[in-house]
């Protein structure tokens, strides 16, 4: 998780304190008090709003459903579970400690996240037949494949997206999107 951000810098609120354009607004933005010209004091809390929290993922990993996945994926801008299975092989599932896709489907739910990424999937199934039975669950779902990119993008900025094959176009030198910030890829496995 990402410490929590500084809130939004108010430029007509600076300009009306009479707060110069250049360092000084940094400063201000980095939690230091400054003085302007006329020699009043301005605190960051005057052209600052409230914090911002900063973006948060987990990767569960090759796991059964667990309380402790659960607690750590609170309010997760993205997290990033094993469905190795389907709901016809709950029972193989719970006999070798993965999960279904609907079991890390109910995790997200219940975790309040913003996208969850399923990946460790069975060869035996399709990327749509998983992504399907989660999103019946949860409907912010995908499942990313090799080269796809996940873009965790600030709340403001829209949230965390799938990128279709952003690794390709990013290393045959195209611009992937603007003001990307990668956090996962994804792959299937057997």
């Amino acid at each position: 998780m990402e410490p929590t951000r500084p809130g939004r810098f108010d430029v007509e609120t600076a300009d009306a304190l009479g707060v110069p354009a250049g360092p000084e607004r940094g400063r201000l933005q980095r939690g230091e008090t400054i003085v302007v010209a006329d020699g009043r004091e301005i605190a960051p809390d005057a052209v600052l709003g409230p914090p911002r929290p900063g973006r948060k993922v987990v990767l569960a990993g090759d796991t059964a459903p667990s309380r402790s996945v659960l607690e750590a994926a609170r309010a997760a801008d993205l997290l990033v579970h094993e469905a190795t299975f389907c709901e016809e092989e709950r029972a193989r599932a719970a006999e070798t400690s993965h999960s279904t896709a609907a079991d890390a489907a109910e995790i997200a739910r219940a975790a309040d996240v913003s996208l969850l990424a399923l990946t460790h999937l069975s060869s035996r199934y399709a990327g749509r037949q998983v992504a399907d039975e989660a999103r019946a669950v949860f409907p912010q779902t995908e499942v990313p494949r090799d080269f796809d990119i996940i873009d965790v993008r600030f709340e403001e900025r829209g949230g965390p997206r799938l990128i279709k094959g952003g690794a390709l176009h990013e290393r045959d030198g195209g611009p992937l999107a603007p003001e990307r910030e990668p956090i996962a890829t994804g792959e299937e496995v057997a």
